[in-house]
């Protein structure tokens, strides 16, 4: 009797341990984030926020296994936005006043490792990223309310300049287990990204004459940088309602 009480004990057990234990099979993230450009590039920038970007991102994360079994390795995409600033140039006689922004768009393939079973309110992981970089330079007429109402016909975007680079990287960092709060959670993910040399539009070079003929000057530098993330996270759909 004992024996049998013995196996039913454990029997009960084991399958409370189970079903406490739980796996994600698709792993949404996205929130704002800051980046720290290499010394080359932060050298050129000179923004008045201390040089850096600033943005947002999301990415999405799925299980290869789907809900088969647990794996430690997540597939997926990660998408990120930010800005390094911009400038205005006055109207003169013969040109209109002008504003320049200067962006950033990265588009990454990511793989993480992370605990096969997510048992704990914090669970940390590593990320592999491999994509590029798209930086962009986009010249424009800085209209005013009046000019946006009674100048319609007037030409908007005076001049686009891009330039593409290779983009990979590392990531760091941990997030809150919704699964265990039954509440989408919280993430905090440091990325380093190497980038090969771009091509960018020296600021307050860009001239547009009498005749509207643009000119501007370009130069190359290094565009590596350290990338800190803020985010919300949610594993599996449910979790993005606050449930699970």
């Amino acid at each position: 009797m004992k024996l049998a009480a013995l196996i039913v004990l454990i029997s009960v057990g084991a399958a409370r341990s189970q079903d406490s234990i739980k796996f994600s099979t698709v792993h949404f993230f996205g929130g704002i984030q800051t980046a720290v450009p290499s010394r080359e590039f932060r050298a050129v920038i000179n923004n008045s926020f201390g040089n850096l970007g600033y943005g947002f991102n999301v990415g999405i994360a799925v299980s290869p296994l789907g809900e088969k079994k647990p794996s430690p390795f997540l597939l997926g995409v990660d998408f990120g936005y930010f800005t390094y600033g911009n400038e205005k140039q006055k109207g003169t006689s013969v040109a209109p006043p002008l504003k320049t922004t200067h962006n950033v768009f990265t588009w990454n393939g990511l793989a993480r490792i992370q605990p096969r079973y997510l048992s704990h309110r914090v669970v940390p992981f590593a990320d592999g990223l491999l994509g590029v970089k798209l930086f962009n330079s986009k010249t424009k007429i800085d209209k005013n309310v009046a000019d946006i109402i009674f100048n319609t016909d007037q030409r908007e975007v005076i001049n686009n300049v891009k330039d593409t680079g290779l983009n990979y990287g590392l990531g760091l960092g941990f997030y809150t287990n919704p699964l265990k709060t039954t509440n989408p959670g919280f993430q905090l993910r440091v990325l380093y990204l190497w980038g090969d040399e771009v091509k960018y539009v020296v600021r307050n070079s860009v001239v547009v004459d009498q005749n509207g003929f643009v000119t501007f000057s370009t130069n190359r530098a290094n565009t590596s940088m350290v990338i800190v993330q803020v985010n919300f996270t949610a594993l599996n759909i449910k979790t993005l309602f606050g449930s699970y």
